[in-house]
């Protein structure tokens, strides 16, 4: 009993921690690092055809300024050259758009080809290993005695509940974890 009367309750042990050595992330770690080898060869190819796209953009923005740009000097006015200022501006404020738009779109596509990818594995023995380790995950977050059960998407989430208590998790949470523990990485992508 505790100082309140109620019953003193064991502190978590490490071990039972998903964050601890030897817990889920370390054991997620292959799977992790696969995913991530096939994700970033994907961004590369799509990063790569955004960054044309937006050169061509950024080429023909430039050339229309330029064009712009050489007609007002001729007029040798200075409220041509004020003009084409604002229009050299917007050609680049347009030209930094198509290229967030291109970021955007690669970074949507690597998200659902990933996805795409995790719901190919669920069928495969790696697949079945990693939906047990979302059961244990859920399990213990919501108490070792409760029961797991298998999500849907593939069979590769799990959604566990106890009295008041739920714990679930899918394909995206673990993308979403991966992207973030990755981050710095998947930003060295557009440098």
């Amino acid at each position: 009993m505790n100082a309140t009367g109620h019953p003193a309750r064991s502190p978590r042990s490490p071990a039972a921690s998903p964050d601890a050595p030897g817990g889920l992330e370390s054991e997620l770690a292959p799977v992790v690092a696969a995913l991530w080898v096939s994700a970033r060869s994907r961004a590369n190819a799509i990063s790569e055809a955004s960054e044309q796209g937006a050169a061509a953009e950024l080429a023909r923005a430039g050339a229309e300024a330029e064009r712009i740009l050489r007609q007002a000097r001729l007029d040798g006015t200075a409220a041509a050259d004020q003009t084409a200022a604002i229009l050299i501006a917007n050609a680049r404020r347009q030209a930094h758009e198509v290229v967030l738009l291109a970021r955007t779109a690669a970074y949507q596509a690597l998200r659902t080809r990933t996805l795409d990818a995790l719901q190919e594995q669920a069928s495969t023995p790696e697949g079945r290993r990693l939906a047990e380790l979302l059961e244990a995950l859920v399990r213990r977050r919501v108490g070792a005695t409760t029961l797991a059960r298998p999500g849907g998407a593939g069979g590769l989430s799990a959604a566990a509940e106890r009295d008041n208590r739920r714990a679930s998790i899918g394909p995206e949470q673990l993308l979403d974890r991966a992207l973030q523990a990755l981050a710095g990485e998947v930003e060295s992508l557009w440098a």
